[in-house]
């Protein structure tokens, strides 16, 4: 009897620390890109093209960030402008949101027939104020590169009043390198 208790102790105690383990949680990353996201969940990094800019332009004292990709026939075109902004080749830290004052702006373009028929990228739908962000994590001025996240929707209505809606989630810029220009 001693014997079969021992052993019951010995299976309950393995289970009652095998249970005890901590689960560990890992992230997955999409692609290895420096520029990349996540267009109705299939994953997109724009091989094809990218371009991003910060400009500073004197006469008006503003700074824009300007960063657009393509690939696969959809384009993310994204713009923050800064107010009273510094002639410097960095960029302000923080949260952008989609506003009404086209201060940060996103568009999401897909390739489309357009009135004369030539097929070229053209807004699929519209990303209105409040329903998108960028997040700007990182700025080296020095090595011209620059971090941070993003994510919006794109909402359109077709003429039979049906709605689609684009979710674009996941998406990041890591250490992409940008040109800066001051005019």
């Amino acid at each position: 009897m001693n014997k079969l208790k021992l052993i019951t102790l010995v299976l309950l105690s393995a289970v009652i620390i095998q249970s005890c383990k901590k689960e560990s949680v890992t992230a997955t990353a999409y692609t290895t890109d420096p520029f990349q996201a996540n267009i109705n969940g299939a994953t997109w990094a724009p091989a094809d093209s990218t371009s991003s800019t910060i400009t500073y332009h004197s006469a008006t004292k503003t700074k824009v960030f300007n960063l657009s990709g393509e690939k696969d026939q959809k384009q993310i075109i994204m713009s923050i402008t800064l107010s009273n902004a510094a002639n410097t080749p960095g960029f302000a830290l923080g949260s952008y949101y989609v506003d009404s004052a086209a201060t940060v702006t996103i568009q999401f373009n897909t390739i489309q027939k357009n009135s004369s028929g030539s097929y070229v990228y053209l807004p699929h739908g519209t990303v209105s104020p409040n329903s998108g962000t960028i997040i700007v994590t990182a700025v080296d001025s020095v090595k011209k590169q620059i971090t941070g996240t993003f994510n919006f929707y794109s909402r359109s209505t077709d003429s039979s009043g049906e709605v689609t809606v684009d979710n674009i989630l996941g998406g990041e810029f890591t250490a992409l390198p940008y040109t800066f220009t001051s005019n």
